[in-house]
């Protein structure tokens, strides 16, 4: 039997799994890169899936992978998953790193953590929009990609799929997992967020270990080699094998 704890790998709005493909050819435990309901699905099935949906494919992911302990990475929006994600693991959850991620407040979504005006604006578009729609390709070139190589980039927006609006409008109903050592992983060269964006997430945790990535937004595309390290050094303290 394997001992180690696994990596529950989950990506970040308009992605899927594969953006772990190159931090899979790096790590050296078990890991799963969970794809997230939608990705590729019709406009009416995006319009029905919400925060439940999510979060049943990752335990799912999880129980398949057959992970008795996993430990939880969450990039970006994936972050308001992490609550609700501790409540259906329970014990399981040995940590939860957050990736350049968004750490929400009980009853807030992941929109309701934006500026104003941000807010407003893409609430209004999805209600005219309810499957979701792709951000700017110029946009998501210059604030995703600033660090990577220029066929890599192209790659990542030419792969986006139309993020299901339900996981960024729906309220996060579970409490943060207060009994589950927190990792948060800061992206010196992210231009997804602000400064202040960010510190706010952070302080929301619970006496969280900070760990400074000198990458952008896609960290796991741009320096998969140094993020398999750090998930490594996070993850290998809580293995049977090495507190035995």
């Amino acid at each position: 039997m394997d001992d180690r704890v696994g990596l529950a790998l989950i990506h970040g709005a308009e992605l899927g799994g594969w953006v772990w493909d190159p931090l899979l050819a790096e790590v050296r435990r078990p890991a799963v890169a969970v794809d997230l309901p939608g990705r590729g699905g019709e406009p009416a099935a995006r319009r029905a899936l919400g925060i439940d949906d999510a979060l049943g494919a990752i335990a799912d992911a999880v129980d398949q992978a057959g992970f008795g302990r996993v430990a939880v990475v969450a990039h970006s929006f994936a972050g308001v998953l992490v609550p609700g994600l501790a409540e259906r693991l329970g014990e399981r959850m040995q940590a939860a790193v957050w990736l350049g991620a968004s750490v929400p407040e009980r009853g807030s979504s992941w929109v309701d953590l934006l500026p104003a005006g941000q807010r407003h604006l893409l609430r209004a578009i999805y209600r005219l929009r309810p499957a979701g729609m792709l951000s700017p390709r110029k946009e998501s070139l210059r604030l995703l990609c600033n660090d990577l190589e220029e066929a890599t980039a192209i790659d990542v927006v030419d792969r986006r799929v139309p993020e299901p609006p339900g996981y960024l409008l729906q309220p996060v109903e579970a409490e943060l997992p207060l009994g589950v050592p927190s990792h948060y992983v800061r992206l010196l060269q992210d231009r997804t967020q602000t400064g202040d964006l960010r510190d706010a997430s952070i302080t929301r945790l619970r006496d969280p270990t900070l760990h400074d990535l000198d990458a952008g937004h896609l960290p796991m595309l741009s320096q998969p080699a140094a993020l398999a390290a750090l998930l490594e050094r996070i993850a290998t303290p809580f293995d049977r094998t090495a507190l035995a």
